[in-house]
């Protein structure tokens, strides 16, 4: 018995361990058929991007002005760092102090030069004529007590021609040498430095070194005993210079009346020396720059700021944290142990990217497989969310501005990604895509939330773009959403109201002006992706669009079965919540390649001619399948957009055109007999149309629409109870053929569909009330018996039954 029951369980382990297998190659295979060579290698080079643009990019910090902190930051590593404020105050100290700058005034020292030479050369001129002297030198404001002897002094001590002339050159000088010697100065008139009262004062000579002076020592012009001033410094002159005892008076008077003028009233002072306001400058900058720069020092585990309870952050505080934060990185670089820690952030954020990159892929492979097997619309995908992640890191750095505009660039990927594909896989795409720009912008949880908040109010209020106000509309909710979880998630950090209102308004203003550029950038993005918003459908509606103007003109027959059916797909594909826009703009130009050939399918015949009856079934089968490709060639001409060519390619799939292919076995059969052998049967597989099949749910919606609607006609008396079982036997019929393989429209939502048809198609082939005619008996013309058509009273030719049965499928 143990053997057996060993035996037994080796056995189901056997089973199931070959169960396991076959689904892992279940598996393996739907992922290499659901996913290009090409898609892998772009989403390689999407993570390797990423990767590469998340480590290239310095380390930020999380703080920002006007920011509450809840604990002490501390250093991590020892640094140095100005006190900009400090050095600034002793620099303008240093400003302060330093000296006003004089420079000699000629224009006095010129004047009593000019003055003493004059009065020598009067005396010259009178000849020892004491009165003329006199009077002469009078007119010049010269005043002497003995004229004769301030005349022969001149002469005897200076007229001679070259000693004389020495001698007065010696004298003027020692004037004009001690007269320079005193410290009479302009007043102060620089609108940088005359409030100011440096310590010490520089005059400064040409030539000659610079002489440092208290500022208390010096008189100004404006000083109130000024007039004191200048006699005593003009007495002092003449004392030290050395003149002759009768030139003294009249040479301390000639200073006194250069220095001091009275005009009109009012006295004017000559100052001796000038106040240069441009060296003084120059000056204050040297000093400053003299002044070393104040240092602050500190050491690992320094508290840099002290968390309190209403401690806000500034621009004193950033500073610091930014200088610890540079010197943090300059010494990753060097350093052993920092290194080898970068080296696992390193590798910890490239694992996590992996993952989001890795989620992305399969949830594309999950809900929109088409994705990855087409690669221009992989690389469409990878690249938005590359430029999202990009932009996001250059917000962060080096523009380091506040992580909620970030908000904004989530708003137009997901805007375009609902616009693009749905809204399950917009939101499903733009929470891996917000997570990865929280990371790549170094956010917190509550960035991510707010993120998160934008995205579900994007997605799931862009449903359809019917008007050009609906995308501004939503980027309008989602601000007012986002700006309010914002503020929200700032005040729970417990935020001051200013930081809180400004980053509020961001995030708002962000998703709002994400709005603006997603209404602006839209028809580009529709021309580059081949997207079609439901603005642009409701565009190609127009009758007066050429090609609807040219069925109608041509094959007017079809282009009112074209308009039935758009009604009856649009209520279908509503009911299940598909597009019902997209379905009833894709059922109007479904058949425009019927345009080419409009004689050969029964609603544009007349008369019941059928030119069908004259070919064969194989060349029959080629005019009716030969619509679909001129359909197509169509469609590119007239510049259809490519989501609605996909109706007109898939609304037959690749079923069979039963009634050609029932003639064509039949023709088998009599040549067999005609022959006396049994030719091959004719397989199902040459009649049936190229494909493909419907790839998505308004496309499967066409196919059973088109096919009930022409099944319909087809019956004599339409009433609810034939129409509801033709239009099951119809989804039956597709749905064993394996038509749905392809689109992901389910058991229920096909159900939903009959329903709606049902419903429409008994509005269509309601019943009537038969109007009496003249002489008829009331009774009888009053019976309400329901009419039909006259294609149901008068039987129509094999032609016509052909063309009948070939309406479902064409």
């Amino acid at each position: 018995m143990k053997v057996r029951t060993k035996i037994k369980t080796d056995i189901r382990r056997q089973e199931a361990k070959r169960q396991r297998s076959a689904q892992r190659g279940r598996v393996w295979q739907r992922l290499s058929q659901s996913v290009s060579p090409y898609a892998l290698l772009i989403w390689t080079g999407f993570y390797v991007s990423c990767l590469g643009l998340f480590l290239l990019g310095h380390e930020t910090m999380p703080y920002r002005v006007g920011q509450r902190i809840t604990q002490n930051i501390t250093s991590r590593v020892d640094f140095q760092v100005e006190n900009r404020d400090e050095t600034e105050k002793r620099r303008e100290e240093a400003r302060e102090a330093a000296p006003n700058i004089y420079e000699p005034n000629p224009v006095p020292l010129e004047t009593i030069r000019a003055e003493l030479t004059h009065l020598l050369n009067l005396a010259k001129e009178a000849n020892d004529n004491a009165e003329e002297f006199m009077t002469k030198a009078e007119a010049k404001h010269w005043s002497f007590e003995d004229p004769a002897l301030a005349m022969k002094t001149l002469l005897e001590e200076y007229g001679n021609a070259e000693a004389g002339a020495r001698k007065f050159e010696s004298m003027i000088a020692r004037v004009t040498d001690n007269l320079a010697a005193q410290r009479i100065v302009d007043q102060v008139i620089d609108e940088l430095t005359r409030k100011r009262t440096p310590p010490n004062s520089i005059l400064r000579r040409p030539g000659q070194p610079d002489v440092e002076v208290a500022t208390t020592q010096l008189q100004t012009v404006k000083d109130s005993k000024i007039e004191q001033i200048i006699i005593n410094a003009a007495n002092q002159v003449v004392g030290e210079a050395y003149i002759p005892l009768a030139l003294t008076d009249p040479v301390s008077a000639l200073i006194s009346r250069t220095l001091a003028k009275t005009t009109a009233g009012e006295s004017h002072y000559t100052p001796l020396w000038k106040y240069d306001g441009g060296q003084t400058r120059k000056e204050m900058e040297l000093a400053a720059q003299r002044q070393e720069p104040v240092v602050n020092r500190f050491q690992w585990g320094d508290v840099l700021v002290r968390a309190e309870p209403k401690t806000v952050l500034g621009n004193q505080n950033i500073e610091l944290l930014l200088a610890e934060n540079q010197h943090y990185l300059a010494l990753q670089k060097t350093d052993t142990y920092l290194r080898r820690e970068k080296l696992l952030q390193q590798i910890g954020w490239g694992v996590v990217f992996f993952v989001l990159t890795l989620g992305l892929v399969v949830y594309s492979v999950s809900y929109q497989p088409r994705v990855l097997r087409k690669p221009a619309r992989t690389l469409a995908l990878a690249c938005l969310a590359l430029l999202t992640i990009a932009l996001s890191r250059l917000f962060r750095y080096p523009l380091n501005w506040p992580t909620e505009l970030t908000v904004g660039l989530v708003v137009m990927a997901a805007a375009f990604l609902t616009i693009a594909y749905n809204q399950r896989f917009a939101f499903g795409v733009g929470g891996v895509l917000a997570a990865m720009v929280t990371v790549a912008c170094q956010g917190t949880f509550g960035l991510f939330i707010t993120h998160m908040t934008a995205l579900g109010l994007t997605v799931f209020s862009l449903r359809e773009v019917r008007t050009r106000s609906k995308i501004i509309a939503v980027g309008a909710v989602s601000a007012l959403g986002t700006m309010i979880v914002c503020v929200c998630i700032n005040l729970i950090d417990g935020q001051s109201p200013k930081y809180v209102l400004s980053h509020g308004l961001a995030a708002g203003g962000a998703a709002l002006g994400a709005g603006f550029l997603v209404q602006g950038l839209l028809p580009t993005f529709e021309k580059i992706f081949g997207i079609a918003t439901s603005m642009t459908l409701l565009e190609w509606c127009d009758a007066s669009r050429p090609l609807l103007r040219r069925l109608a003109q041509e094959a007017p027959g079809t282009y009112s079965h074209s308009l039935i059916l758009s009604q009856m797909v649009e209520e279908a594909a509503e009911s299940i919540g598909a597009r019902g826009l997209l379905a009833r703009v894709g059922a109007i130009y479904h058949d425009i390649g019927k345009i080419q050939k409009p004689g050969y399918f029964v609603e544009n015949q007349e008369a019941r001619i059928s030119r069908h009856d004259r070919l064969s079934p194989t060349m029959s089968l080629l005019v009716i399948v030969g619509h679909v490709k001129d359909g197509v060639e169509l469609a590119r001409a007239y510049g259809l957009p490519r989501i609605l060519h996909q109706f007109i390619l898939e609304h037959h799939g690749t079923t069979v055109v039963r009634y050609f292919h029932y003639l064509a076995s039949e023709a088998a059969a009599r040549n067999s007999k005609i022959k006396g052998k049994h030719d091959r049967e004719v397989a199902e597989s040459e009649f049936r149309y190229a494909g493909p099949k419907p790839g998505s749910k308004e496309a499967a919606i066409l196919m059973i629409c088109d096919g009930c609607e022409g099944a319909v006609r087809a019956i004599n008396e339409p009433t609810p109870g034939r129409i509801e079982s033709t239009v099951h036997q119809v989804v039956m019929e597709r749905l064993t053929d394996g038509q749905f393989d392809d689109c992901d429209i389910t058991m229920r939502e096909l159900s939903l569909v009959e329903q709606s048809l049902v419903k429409s198609l008994c509005a269509v082939h309601h019943g009537r009330i038969k109007y009496p005619k003249k002489g008829a008996d009331k009774e009888k013309a009053l019976d309400p018996a329901p009419t039909t058509e006259d294609a149901d009273t008068v039987r129509p030719s094999a032609a016509g039954q052909a063309a009948q049965e070939v309406a479902p499928q064409s």
